[in-house]
């Protein structure tokens, strides 16, 4: 009994200091406050992970999967030929001029629609892939599923930062998404640009002692990135390719869509989460389309 006792005080001691560290390293530019917290963080976060073996894939997905749990990130080519791309790209053309009022609002280089496998059976089913959710759920190591897709067209518009506003990070630990090119991909009109290993722990600490990262820090400079990449000019990794083209990722790393500067950029993006995340508070924060065709076929927004 004494012995449980002081296990629990001492793990609640453990906890307050956690917590008074993170805090400092908040509010506070040194970087060694701010990498002991990180790890902390991170430590508590695998302490917590199931084996990835509890999730088990088809035979013809681990080749993908090796390279995901690798490197990051995972590239497949002509995964969608060129016909279906032309007809992804056409109906995102029409959403955009039906349902002007899902474009997501917020100030973004690229017009985007959350949710729009619910107005489009065509991009239903690059949302609910098998090999998608699988993949998903064995990276989190949790039942994960698409949230929603988001549809996504770019112009060229002045004074972009490009996809995604700039450098940044969608989360921290983990965080899976499926994007697919729609269209041909060129350094002109905005490749996804990606920080090789900067999803790894090892290298989040010592990016945030080079790039003098604070705690937390999602949005990520290009000054910081500069700073990264004098270190090592071969972790900027950018992946221009074919319409068709996708792109496995693991979006908490540092990364982004390049300013496009020329052309249209077409993309579809499968949000994944886990399953327990999916809720009020994440319809919330990107308001997707959330509804279904009735029987005149049309749609009836169920927000």
């Amino acid at each position: 009994m004494l012995n449980k006792i002081a296990r629990s005080f001492d793990a609640r001691v453990i906890q307050r200091v956690e917590a008074k560290i993170k805090q400092f390293a908040g509010s506070s530019s040194s970087r060694v406050l701010t990498q002991i917290a990180t790890l902390i963080d991170y430590l508590r976060f695998f302490r917590s992970l199931p084996s990835t073996e509890a999730f088990s894939l088809p035979l013809e997905s681990l080749p993908a999967w090796e390279l995901l749990h690798k490197n990051g990130i995972c590239i497949i080519e002509n995964f969608w030929d060129e016909a279906t791309c032309a007809a992804a790209r056409a109906e995102i053309e029409r959403i955009l001029v039906e349902y002007p009022d899902y474009v997501h609002p917020h100030p973004k280089a690229d017009f985007r629609v959350f949710g729009a496998e619910n107005l489009s059976d065509l991009i239903s089913r690059f949302s609910n892939n098998a090999m998608f959710r699988s993949m998903a759920s064995r990276y989190n190591c949790t039942p994960t599923r698409t949230a929603f897709t988001m549809a996504a067209k770019m112009p060229v518009r002045l004074g972009s930062l490009g996809s995604g506003e700039g450098w940044h990070r969608d989360a921290f630990f983990r965080q899976f998404k499926a994007i697919i090119y729609l269209s041909d991909v060129t350094e002109e009109n905005g490749p996804f640009q990606f920080i090789e290993g900067s999803y790894k722990l090892g290298n989040i600490l010592k990016d945030i002692w080079h790039g003098k990262l604070g705690y937390m820090q999602n949005r990520i400079r290009d000054d910081q990135v500069d700073a990264l990449l004098r270190k090592d000019t071969s972790r900027l990794q950018t992946y221009t390719a074919k319409a068709g083209t996708l792109i496995l990722v693991d979006t908490s790393s540092i990364h982004r869509g390049m300013p496009i500067r020329e052309g249209v950029r077409y993309a579809l993006t499968d949000y994944f989460f886990p399953e327990e995340r999916i809720g009020r508070a994440l319809y919330e924060q990107f308001a997707p389309v959330a509804g279904v065709i009735d029987a005149n076929k049309k749609f009836v927004d169920k927000r």
